[in-house]
């Protein structure tokens, strides 16, 4: 060999050994900082993948799949279906019990005690999860919470961790072998099934080559129902969870996609029993073994050939050795760094076969071509309008949208476009843009906005200057060798603007009427308000701001009789009028279906503001004829006026006019009605016991009290009415008169009054037998709830016989009676439960509901026994109704009785019950129950003498 070969052959060996080492330091590098790691993942996955072995037949997982959730019908599923389920398997003699369900809140108190029933008797053969949350899906983050078994359970039952954390891709590849929660350290799940003791907050890698199909499921109803073989479970490891998709309990794991929670406890607890955690030892010494054969094989030949072959090879020993070990002895062996160390030496060294200066010259020209050709494509074909212009007014480039925008300036089809066709704005930009010097960050003149002629009407351009530089071809690469262009990218707004506008209108105006939205109306009595002058004193007239509210009177009956059209057009010439009363008012206002709102536009003398009201009335008593035809309609008016706009006071202002309003209508025909301070105080009183009484049930504040219902002939008492108190902790005890008018407003009642029928039947089981509790029933009941439904329920939960039960229905329940009540007031009379018509005769009181519905008992209303004594009319009804009531086999009692004389002359018509103050004031439960129980003998003897 010659000196000449040996000096190259040195050299040679001195290039490749700097290559490799080089690369072992950057790869070696990298790998320290985990850039292989995802890498790494998928290797072990496609190992996991290639060889999958099946279950080790330990463990059993009995599911809550589809099946059994249309089986029982709802989730959650009552606490008893999971007690029943912690039986079956205690007798079919399961070795270890878990249930991936959670128990940290109480529920309906049956069910739980059902369970806690079934994991005492289990004798601490069922684990319960406890988990803890985080801010994130990464490992070592903050914990937000932790969330435990409740305790009426824990103390039954082993508590292992079931916290599952993913990788920060979202998959979830490890499982803890236990974790602190709240200061104690808890065994993770995997860990208890597979007797793995000791406290180790390490994490093992799940071996996903155990295939899931292989485990044995069973279908959580088949268990529950008892349709599975004991034998199937006996002896077994039974996991209990959700493997249903509709209940969202999964998760992203290698090799199977997305499996549930379920499932991955029981391949992570199969991976502990079957000694299958996966250890991954560092990657150095294969990293190095890899840069060594390397480097062999570069020093060895110096053909290409050769070395891709020896490489290839190597690579491929080296995944058949990974995957041996991973299968035989469960170690993941990192080998991403080692494979990306072997492909960039085989890049490196091919780079080096190659003219790579000549290959970059001819990639930087095939790219620049590449993008030439883009370019021109995409001003071609843009969207937007793009054009082109150098330093010396030329037109280098523009895109085919810009000529038809552009049609408005007399440009023929044939003439070439050039600068000075441009629109003058444009060309004022364009030399302001390329003589001015670069800005140092941007090079974007602002975001403008130009109209230009169009054949098609006017059209709004949005566009924006940019400069830039480019080199001029000279072979020379100085300052003076840039030339500059600039180039115009415009967008045509017209439509979105049009569109913009559009919105806004229908943001402040009514779309029927054209009249403004109420909240336009107080946004711009806000608007005056800040540039309103302050009050002036003095002696001078009084200065005022008004509001009007007015409300259409007829205007439901033409809607309903005449049609929507006429009604539509009738409330469109009533906005239209209301525009034209006067300079000094505001254009009018929708604020409901009919109803509409003013103000003045500036301040005015107190006087002048009360004629506008009058003016406004006025303008009704004029026929509207929106199509030809007169239609009279009048107008309730209500105002209010203020000294001195304060800021934000639209709404109170257009509230307190609404308010005027509300009184001007209960006034009847075309009143107007200014706005009273003490009539807002009363309204805001009322609103405020109206927002109070939603809560007022939850926090205990409602109570009944019982008045006492008595024979007449022997006093003994036959029943008691429950009446219902508010007691307010701020107002004391609220009178019915005041807050039943409201629950009825807004469908409180209906709740409430289901409440008192529950509770009535409660307290009524410790009165004497034989005795009836009366409730009332409010219309809303009888329409929005299920009544029969509702008593039913009281009944049973009570034990209340149905018999001693009476529902007091008032006379207005019957006015629109519907078929419907018909058939729920027989559905009641079969329950056996008493009906009662209640304050008979202070309504419109019709002798024919009185056969057609099944009634019990007629209550005559106490303003006809108030008088009774001296009064011959209120005798001869009394007398009346009594010869009613016996004819339809119906009891009467009379309300309100308050002395002996009443009792006396009732009892002598043929009343035969009664009830007032007499016998006895609305009393609590405890102290109605005293009184009946009380000895009646000396009081029916008195009775008795007196009637002799």
């Amino acid at each position: 060999m010659t000196q000449k070969q040996n000096h190259g052959s040195r050299r040679h060996h001195i290039l490749q050994t700097a290559l490799v080492a080089c690369l072992l330091v950057v790869v070696g590098l990298s790998s320290l900082a985990g850039l292989f790691e995802p890498l790494d993942r998928q290797l072990s996955a496609w190992r996991m993948a290639s060889v999958p072995r099946d279950a080790s037949g330990d463990i059993v997982l009995v599911e809550i799949d589809k099946k059994s959730l249309d089986a029982v019908g709802t989730w959650p599923w009552n606490r008893s279906i999971h007690a029943r389920l912690i039986d079956r398997l205690v007798a079919a003699e399961a070795r270890d019990i878990f249930l991936d369900i959670d128990f940290s809140a109480r529920s309906e108190a049956v069910g739980d005690k059902a369970l806690a029933t079934a994991l005492e008797a289990a004798g601490g053969g069922v684990i319960l999860p406890s988990f803890q949350q985080y801010h994130s899906m990464a490992d070592n983050v903050p914990v937000v919470a932790s969330t435990k078994p409740n305790p009426l359970f824990a103390p039954h039952a082993w508590i292992a961790s079931a916290s599952l954390s993913a990788d920060e891709d979202g998959i979830v590849r490890r499982f803890p072998l236990g974790e602190t929660q709240d200061g104690a350290y808890v065994l993770s799940v995997p860990a208890v099934l597979a007797g793995i003791a000791g406290k180790s907050a390490a994490s093992f890698m799940i071996d996903f080559s155990i295939d899931p199909a292989s485990i044995t499921r069973i279908s959580a109803i088949d268990v529950i129902e008892g349709r599975v073989n004991p034998a199937i479970l006996h002896d077994r490891i039974v996991v209990f969870g959700a493997s249903a998709i509709e209940l969202k309990d999964n998760f992203i794991v290698p090799v199977h996609g997305l499996v549930s929670g379920p499932v991955v406890h029981v391949l992570a607890a199969e991976t502990l029993l079957q000694g299958r955690h996966l250890l991954s030892p560092p990657s150095w010494p294969v990293l190095g073994v890899t840069a060594l054969v390397v480097w062999l094989a570069f020093s060895l030949t110096r053909s290409l050939r050769r070395q891709l072959l020896s490489l290839g090879v190597t690579i491929a020993f080296l995944e058949a050795g990974a995957l041996w070990l991973q299968v035989a002895y469960a170690v993941s062996l990192p080998t991403g760094s080692s494979i990306v160390f072997v492909l960039v030496a085989l890049t490196a060294r091919a780079l080096q076969e190659l003219d790579l200066r000549a290959w970059l010259l001819k990639r930087m020209s095939t790219e620049a071509n590449n993008s030439r050709n883009l370019l021109e494509q995409v001003i071609r074909d843009s969207a937007d309008m793009v054009l082109i212009i150098d330093d010396k007014g030329t037109i280098v480039r523009h895109s085919s949208r810009l000529l038809p925008l552009l049609s408005g300036l007399g440009l023929r089809p044939e003439e070439k476009l050039t600068f000075a066709r441009l629109p003058l704005t444009w060309q004022e930009d364009v030399h302001t843009a390329l003589g001015s010097p670069l800005p140092t960050e941007e090079h974007t003149v602002a975001l403008r906005e130009i109209e230009v002629p169009n054949e098609a009407g006017p059209r709004i351009l949005e566009y924006t200057v940019t400069v830039s530089e480019l080199d001029r071809s000279s072979r020379r690469h100085q300052a003076r060798d840039k030339v500059r262009v600039a180039c115009i990218t415009a967008r045509d707004v017209t439509e979105r603007r049009r569109q913009a506008e559009r919105i806004a209108y229908l943001s402040r105006h009514d779309v029927l009427t054209g009249a403004l939205r109420a909240s336009a109306l107080i946004a711009d009595l806000n608007a005056l308000a800040l540039h309103a002058p302050p009050p002036e004193t003095g002696e001078r007239e009084r200065m005022v701001h008004a509001v009007y509210a007015l409300n259409l009177h007829r205007f439901k009956t033409i809607n309903a009789t005449l049609g929507r059209s006429k009604g539509d057009a009738l409330l469109k010439a009533v906005s239209d009028r209301l525009g034209q009363i006067d300079p000094m008012l505001s254009r009018p206002a929708r604020l409901g279906n009919d109803s509409f709102a003013l103000h003045t536009v500036k301040p005015i003398p107190a006087a002048l503001a009360r004629l506008l009201a009058e003016r406004i009335r006025q303008e009704f008593s004029v026929p509207f004829e929106p199509d030809g035809t007169p239609y009279r309609v009048g107008a309730s008016l209500g105002m209010t006026t203020s000294d001195h706009l304060a800021e934000g006071c639209g709404a109170q202002l257009v509230a307190e006019a609404e308010l005027a309003l509300d009184e001007a209508r209960h006034a009847g025909a075309d009143g107007l009605v200014e706005f009273d301070p003490e009539s807002g105080v009363r309204h805001a009183e009322a609103r405020q016991l109206e927002s109070e009484l939603w809560h007022a049930l939850d926090r205990g504040q409602m109570k009944l009290l019982y008045q006492p219902q008595v024979a007449l002939d022997s006093r003994a008492f036959v029943g008691a009415e429950a009446l219902i108190r508010w007691q307010h902790p701020q107002h004391g005890m609220i009178s019915p008169l005041t807050f039943i008018g409201i629950a009825e407003a807004n469908g409180f009642i209906v709740e409430l009054g289901a409440w008192a029928l529950k509770q009535a039947c409660r307290d009524a089981v410790s009165w004497p037998e034989e005795t009836v509790v009366a409730v009332n029933v409010a219309p809303l009941q009888l329409q929005r709830r299920d009544l029969v439904a509702d008593v039913e329920a009281a009944l049973a939960e009570s034990g209340l016989p149905a018999g001693r039960l009476q529902l007091e229905i008032t006379e207005s329940s019957f006015i629109t009676a519907a078929d419907d009540l018909i058939e729920k007031l027989q559905c009641l009379k079969t329950l056996g439960v008493g009906l009662a018509l209640d304050d008979f005769g202070s309504g419109y009181s019709s002798l024919g509901y009185l056969a057609r519905f099944p009634l019990d008992k007629i209550k005559v209303d106490q303003m006809f026994v108030r008088n009774l004594t001296e009064s011959a009319a209120s005798q001869a009804i009394v007398s009346s109704v009594q010869a009613l009531s016996a004819g339809l086999g119906m009891t009467m009692l009379c309300e309100g009785i308050e002395t002996e004389d009443q009792a006396r002359h009732l009892l002598q018509l043929g009343c035969s019950q009664g009830q007032g103050y007499l016998f006895g004031k609305p009393q609590p439960a405890a102290s109605l129950n005293l009184l009946a129980r009380q000895d009646i003998g000396p009081a029916v003897r008195q009775v008795k003498r007196a009637a002799g």
